[in-house]
């Protein structure tokens, strides 16, 4: 049982880092890391996904849905690293947490990272932030919030999970989407479907390590078990093009009034 073992503030808020079980290495140098910021984190174990059985794993994965609303059917390392994000939701959920920060382990993480914590202050009735993009997308609108810190939105909200901030009323909207169906960062894509208020906070404080092959991918390997299809494709292509019409989210609402 995950313990939390310190209480959120306006300057903190829990740190939860998926790991395997065995990638020791790569905890002890990610705890290392966040202590060298003052920062505290707790190790959340990573989901396996080829060791659930089929009894769990349709627990978790809908793939009806799957064939009627994504491209491809998702692999064991899809399914385990977005019940590993999930169980953390619930665990936050279950807990009361008023927010938290989620990381994967294979990530870089630099010193401004409190800074953007500590702005959090400045904001209200958020869902999640993004804390890293490896494609550059750009923001629509911008918010100020420090001489350092941007608050921004989008319209292609950037995919992969390394780090993000969620709060209770994200988490609670996120766990509707049991039993998934899509890959966890593509469902963030499609925010508009459970009317996720998705910002990111610049300038990201977290990328991902290229040095280290991704330690989860690699004990989840596999492959898809069948190529996509043309109109499976062009159904994705064409909801994922709708839904970048729509904005992640309206700053004027989660900008505290000064």
């Amino acid at each position: 049982m995950l313990k939390t073992s310190f209480t959120y503030t306006d300057m903190s808020l829990p740190i939860f880092v998926i790991n395997m079980k065995n990638s020791v290495e790569r905890w002890q140098k990610t705890y290392n890391r966040l202590q060298t910021l003052g920062l505290e984190c707790q190790r959340f174990e990573a989901t396996v996904g080829k060791s659930l059985d089929e009894t769990e794993t349709s627990h978790w994965y809908d793939p009806t849905a799957n064939l009627k609303k994504h491209h491809r059917n998702m692999t064991p390392g899809e399914i385990g690293c977005y019940v590993s994000h999930m169980r953390i939701w619930q665990h936050i959920h279950d807990k009361n947490i008023p927010a938290a920060i989620i990381f994967e382990d294979d990530l870089l993480i630099e010193n401004h990272l409190q800074e953007n914590i500590n702005n959090l202050s400045k904001l209200q009735d958020w869902d999640m932030i993004k804390l890293s993009d490896n494609r550059a997308n750009p923001f629509i609108h911008t918010e100020t919030l420090s001489s350092q810190v941007v608050l921004g939105n989008y319209l292609k909200v950037p995919n992969g999970g390394q780090g993000y901030i969620i709060s209770q009323q994200g988490v609670k909207k996120l766990l509707c989407r049991k039993p998934f169906f899509r890959p966890v960062d593509v469902d963030f894509q499609f925010h508009s479907e459970i009317d996720l208020q998705v910002f990111g906070m610049k300038p990201y404080p977290v990328s991902e390590d290229l040095s280290f092959q991704s330690e989860i991918a690699a004990i989840n390997a596999g492959r898809h078990s069948n190529h996509s299809t043309f109109l499976r494709n062009a159904k994705h292509r064409l909801a994922m093009y709708l839904q970048r019409k729509k904005i992640s989210g309206d700053l004027s609402k989660v900008i505290k009034s000064q």
